[in-house]
């Protein structure tokens, strides 16, 4: 149903009509005849003419009377054509003979010949009285076709003599050859030629008054070179040309045509162009015609009444459900939606408003792109020209994103709370609000993958179907209509892949940007199944050793550093055990101390040396020169020396004073109290901060815990850390239970198979990264580092080392030092320090 408050006749004309038909031709289905009606009878209001008259009187399908619209006779022919057997042709209402009947006397319908005697009846011949009416005379009085007005006139030989002798730089024959071309017959020959003997002047600057033919006439004679004529402009607001449409006796163009016939809009009030009208006659104007009910219609995608704004071969669509045909703009060359396909220019929406001129706003003066038009024609910018009224629903005075069905505006906030915006998906039947072109979320989504991956041709590659089908399977529809908008990176990445010519691994990933863009790409398709998983920070590492290794200078430097990295670090890192992937802290380290060899290369550099010609001197000049860090540097020595890549060099140990980084007993408890009983936090937050602040566990090792570590006995929870699993306090327990039940992070993707990390991070199948951890817990004023140091110190002074070990999954050596280090400085070192 359109409208509740409308007939049926006039909301539902096509169930009318064909239930009428079914009705009188039982052998015919109904979806039979809405196709041939839809064919027979194109125009709706036509079909609603039809649908009253047959609601009246059904009887006009078979009983020959000629009542009714024409529509009626156009759909008994097409459905006799068919193989209808009892309907019958309606015949005319003077000679009761089966023809067209195209004309109307008074309730009936009559034939072409009959019409033709009524005029002819009315109009007696003027000299004879006769009935054979032809033309009229120069007086407008009727003339038979025995008694032509001046039948002895050479009309067409005086009219090209009139016509030549204007000064139009035009031969006769010029002149003969435009006056066939635009008045055919003799009778509009000698209209004009008696509005040229009225009126000589009457081509070059009255031609606006003349008769219907002048228009052509003047045309046909500027395409063949006249001079000093031109098309003349309409009289009232001389901008465009005249067309054959009086207003005030004059030709005038169709704008101040329609100006004349304007009316007040019954809805919105405004003087303009009556382009519709409702049910009961009142006028519209063209924006309040889309508003109203009874000139809705229901679209064939997603079954929904509102403005047509697409025709079809099968139907209308709606705004939402209509598409622009695809085509190469002819402007940026893309295969895009466009304006105009069906022309040698065709183009896209984007450069279609680029092209656009800015206009000064009528209303508020600025240059801008004219958005919207008064209705009379003068710009308005967008600001200017979107109506501010107040809502319906919470009666701020917003600018109107939908209407109720009893056509109430909607803010946009409203609109997408209201039920009226969920509407059923043509695809899937799915009642939510729709994302566009009648879909629904989970609809669209693959037609925007498909688009993104298909490149500019629409064709996708066989070697990137493995990531369509990994992204679809992994990110929720609503992440993918994200990533596929047009002005995201990541749907310049997708363009990327797909423009490309192999298949899509690692490397080619590596080649393009940028990294937070490829990261988040890479996830995904390592948690579909369309890229293998590898270890990013090792990946990473590498990438930034390579990048690193360009900034020494020396090549025989250069080839030795590369050699420490690969042989002494990366070895060792590419031999980690199966599912244990590079820390943090490891990642960091082989940065900070190949960082602090690259420098002491470029200061030897700068000494006029190489590596190979140091002496022991230039690496205690340097190291005396700057920070204690640079002791860094004595791996790096040692292995050079061993090697032959330097004469016997080395350096002091780098010993870092942990005892800077530490704080006080009174402060950690402090922190202990506020995670325990500040319900405000994060459950993410108190429990990393406890698991740091009780267990001494560093946030590289709590951003990888897994939840098979965690084991819940029902009264108590126990966490496994070393080889002994160690039971966590309330309410430590709890908010481990939360983040086992919860397991959701910032990532987008959703893996196929639930993840196993308990700190989740905003990568897909990736854990929360110990940098992020300890940003979150520096904002809530812990400092990982210290609270750490203090929390060891403090565990290593009163348990065994063993039990430590055990315990928290540290290494026994670790373990020990920190032993000794707790309990050497003796007991009154302790309290002082803690009294800092």
């Amino acid at each position: 149903m359109v409208a509740d408050h409308l007939p049926r006749f006039a909301a539902e004309p096509e169930r009318v009509i064909v239930e009428a038909v079914v009705a009188a031709e039982p052998q015919l289905s109904a979806a039979d005849v809405e196709a041939v009606l839809v064919t027979a009878v194109r125009r709706r209001p036509d079909r609603r003419q039809l649908a009253e008259a047959l609601h009246a009187d059904a009887q006009l399908l078979t009983s020959t009377r000629p009542e009714g619209p024409r529509s009626i006779e156009h759909l008994i022919r097409a459905l006799i054509d068919h193989g209808a057997r009892h309907l019958r042709l309606p015949r005319c209402g003077r000679c009761r003979k089966e023809r067209p009947l195209p004309a109307r006397n008074g309730i009936q319908r009559i034939c072409t010949p009959c019409k033709g005697r009524l005029i002819a009846l009315a109009n007696p011949c003027v000299i004879c009285g006769g009935t054979n009416f032809a033309v009229r005379d120069r007086n407008g009085r009727p003339r038979c076709r025995r008694h032509l007005p001046e039948p002895d006139r050479d009309v067409s030989r005086e009219l090209t003599e009139h016509v030549a002798a204007l000064p139009l730089g035009l031969t006769t024959d010029a002149a003969a050859d435009a006056i066939r071309e635009a008045v055919p017959s003799r009778q509009g020959k000698l209209q004009l030629l008696w509005a040229l003997e009225d009126q000589p002047d009457l081509l070059t600057e009255h031609a606006v008054t003349g008769p219907p033919k002048t228009m052509a006439l003047v045309r046909a004679l500027v395409s063949r070179g006249a001079v000093g004529l031109s098309e003349p402009l309409c009289p009232f607001c001389k901008l465009r040309p005249a067309q054959p449409l009086e207003r005030d006796g004059m030709r005038c163009c169709k704008g101040c045509w329609r100006e004349s016939r304007s009316e007040p809009c019954s809805a919105c009030g405004r003087t303009t162009w009556v382009a519709a009208r409702t049910f009961d006659g009142a006028p519209l104007c063209t924006s309040c015609r889309g508003h109203d009910a009874f000139h809705h219609q229901t679209c064939i995608r997603c079954g929904t009444a509102g403005r047509p704004v697409q025709r079809t071969t099968d139907g209308i669509l709606c705004r939402r459900c209509s598409e622009k045909p695809i085509a190469t703009c002819s402007v940026c060359g893309r295969s895009k939606p466009v304006h105009h396909a069906k022309t040698s220019t065709p183009i896209c929406g984007s450069c279609s408003t680029r092209a656009q001129k800015p206009k000064t706003c009528s209303r508020c003066g600025t240059e801008r792109r004219a958005n919207y038009r008064t209705p009379d024609g003068r710009p308005l910018c967008k600001p200017c020209g979107q109506p501010r009224v107040p809502c319906h629903t919470c009666g701020n005075t917003r600018v109107v994103h939908g209407r109720t069905p009893d056509n109430e505006p909607l803010c946009e906030g409203c609109w997408s709370k209201h039920p009226v915006a969920r509407r059923p998906c043509s695809e899937c039947g799915t009642v939510e609000k729709l994302f566009h072109h009648g879909l629904c979320v989970a609809c669209s989504a693959p037609r925007a993958l498909h688009a993104a991956l298909g490149g500019d041709t629409g064709t996708m590659r066989a070697e990137v179907e493995p990531v369509f089908h990994a992204l679809l399977h992994v990110l929720p529809p609503l992440a993918v209509l994200r990533w596929t908008r047009p002005s995201t990176t990541c749907r310049r990445l997708l363009g990327q892949l797909a423009a490309g010519s192999g298949p899509v691994t690692h490397a080619e990933l590596d080649r393009l940007g940028p990294p937070k863009a490829v990261k988040t790409v890479r996830s995904a398709l390592v948690v579909g199944g369309a890229l293998p998983a590898r270890d990013e920070r090792l990946a990473d590492l590498e990438s930034w050793l390579a990048k690193t290794y360009s900034r020494v200078a020396n090549p025989d430097d250069r080839k030795a550093l590369r050699s420490f990295a690969t042989w002494y670090h990366l070895r060792r890192l590419r031999r980690l055990p199966e599912g244990r992937p590079v820390t943090a802290g490891r990642a960091v380290a082989v940065r900070h101390e190949v960082r602090n060899v690259v420098r002491l290369l470029e200061w030897l550099e700068q000494q006029g040396t190489a590596l190979g010609a140091a002496t022991q001197d230039h690496v205690d000049a340097w190291l005396a020169e700057g920070p204690p860090h640079r002791l860094l540097v004595r791996n790096f020595l040692l292995w050079a020396s061993r090697r032959g890549h330097a004469n016997g060099l080395q350096a002091p140990w780098y010993r870092g004073d942990f005892t800077l980084a530490v704080v006080a007993q009174d402060h950690r408890w402090s922190h202990v109290q506020r995670l325990v009983g500040d319900d405000a936090l994060d459950v993410v937050d108190r429990a990393a901060g406890l698991l740091l602040l009780l267990l001494a566990q560093p946030p590289s090792r709590i951003s990888l815990l897994r939840t098979d570590q965690v084991t819940d006995h029902g009264d108590k929870v126990t966490l496994q850390l070393g080889r002994t699993p160690v039971e966590l306090p309330p309410p430590l327990d709890d908010l481990i239970r939360v983040l086992v039940q919860r397991r959701t992070g910032r990532a987008a993707a959703t893996p196929l198979q639930e993840s196993n990390w308990l700190f989740p991070g905003g990568l897909a199948g990736r854990p929360m990264s110990p940098e992020h951890l300890a940003h979150r817990l520096r904002g809530i004023g812990i400092r990982p580092r210290a609270a750490r140091n203090t929390a060891l110190m403090d565990l290593a002074a009163e348990l065994p080392a063993v039990v430590v070990s055990r315990l928290l999954g540290f290494h026994q050596n670790t373990a020990d030092t920190w032993q000794r280090e707790a309990t050497g400085s003796g007991t009154e070192y302790a309290a002082d320090l803690t009294r800092r």
